[in-house]
C-alpha cells in the first residue's frame, strides 16, 4: 500500500472534519494498481484531545531520531514545520485537487467515526499514527517528517474552516532570556 493523497475538509452538515486517505494497492497476482480511499470523521472533541498528543509525539519522535535536539525541540519543530510546508507549497501539493472520483472504498462509502488515535514512535522510522474507529477497526498511517508537517497544516486549516476556536498551533519557542553581563 502506498499513500498518495491526504485531504481534510470541514463538512458543515456533519460538523465534523472529513479525513480522506487516498492510496494505491498493487494486486499481487495481476500486478495491477488499484486506487483506494478510506474516509474518517474527526470530531471537535477528538481533535481537541489529539492536538497536544500529536505535538508531544512530534517532539519525542524528533528527539528519538536526533538526540542532539533534546533541548531545542520546540524551536526545531517550528523550523522543520516551516521548511516542510514550504517544500510542499513549492512542489504545488497543496494546490492540487484531491483525486477521489475513481477510488474504491474498501471500508464502505460512509466515513467511519474516529474514537481514538495512538502514536507509535520508533527511531529511524516514520511517525506511526493508528486511527481507531468506533467499530473497533484500526487504520495505520506512517508519515515521514514532511508529510507529518503537511498533515498538521491541513488539520490547522480544517479547524479554522470549522471555526471551532481550538487555536491549533505548533509549540512556541520560549523566549530566551539573555543574562545580564557585568562590565569590569
Amino acid at each position: 500500500m502506498q499513500l498518495e493523497q491526504l485531504n481534510l475538509t470541514y463538512l458543515i452538515n456533519e460538523d465534523r472534519i472529513l479525513l480522506r486517505i487516498g492510496f494505491a494497492v498493487k494486486d499481487s497476482e495481476s500486478l495491477a494498481i488499484e486506487k483506494q480511499e478510506i474516509q474518517l470523521f474527526i470530531t471537535r472533541r477528538l481533535l481537541q484531545r489529539l492536538w497536544p498528543v500529536l505535538m508531544a509525539s512530534i517532539s519525542s519522535h524528533m528527539r528519538l531520531n536526533r538526540p542532539e535536539t533534546a533541548f531545542a525541540s520546540e524551536e526545531l519543530i517550528n523550523i522543520e514545520h516551516q521548511e516542510a510546508v514550504g517544500q510542499i507549497k513549492e512542489h504545488g501539493n497543496f494546490s492540487h485537487a484531491y483525486e477521489g472520483d475513481d477510488r474504491k472504498q474498501p471500508l464502505g462509502d460512509r466515513p467511519l467515526l474516529l474514537e481514538g488515535i495512538n502514536f507509535h514512535l520508533k527511531a529511524k522510522s516514520p511517525l506511526w499514527i493508528q486511527f481507531i474507529t468506533q467499530q473497533g477497526q484500526t487504520i495505520d498511517l506512517k508519515l515521514e517528517t514532511n508529510l507529518l508537517h503537511g498533515f498538521c497544516k491541513l488539520l490547522i486549516d480544517a479547524e479554522k474552516a470549522a471555526a471551532w476556536d481550538l487555536e491549533l498551533k505548533l509549540p512556541k519557542a520560549e523566549e530566551m532570556s539573555v543574562p545580564a553581563h557585568l562590565l569590569n
